[in-house]
């Protein structure tokens, strides 16, 4: 699985901007500005960011890292199971997606629904109640389309 951390920021002029303005700051204190400092501390420890200032990252490693952050490399290897499963997190982003059709505005015709979408809420059923309604929604739109 791949994942791109920094969907909507140029690393690179961020990085840019940062060195710019605070050359002593620690890479970690810098991506933890868009990232939870517990990944980021994760993502050293996985030797994915090196433990250095702004101004001691070379351009080879600021795009060694940059390549990083937009493609980390995961493999999940399981999980607890179903008993302690409690709700999903990430997924389409519903920007991308028409509020009235899960139509993506991106690829006309291409259509999401229930958990693939990021959509969270609280428990007690409401991810069954968004699974029906997005499909409802979605279903309605295609029969429309295909009248």
């Amino acid at each position: 699985m791949s994942i791109n951390l920094f969907p909507e920021l140029n690393i690179d002029d961020f990085l840019n901007a940062e060195r710019e303005s605070h050359p002593n700051q620690s890479l970690k204190n810098t991506l933890a500005k868009h990232l939870p400092k517990r990944l980021v501390e994760c993502l050293q420890t996985l030797g994915k960011v090196p433990e250095l200032t702004l101004k001691q990252l070379s351009a080879t490693q600021q795009q060694q890292l940059i390549d990083t952050l937009q493609q980390w490399q995961i493999q999940p290897n399981g999980t607890e199971g179903y008993r302690t499963a409690e709700v999903t997190l990430g997924g389409v982003d519903t920007k991308a997606l028409s509020s009235k059709t899960m139509e993506s505005s991106q690829v006309p015709g291409l259509y999401f629904i229930g958990e693939v979408m990021d959509v969270t809420g609280w428990l007690g059923g409401y991810n069954f109640q968004w699974a029906w309604s997005s499909a409802w929604a979605c279903a309605q739109a295609v029969i429309g389309k295909s009248k």
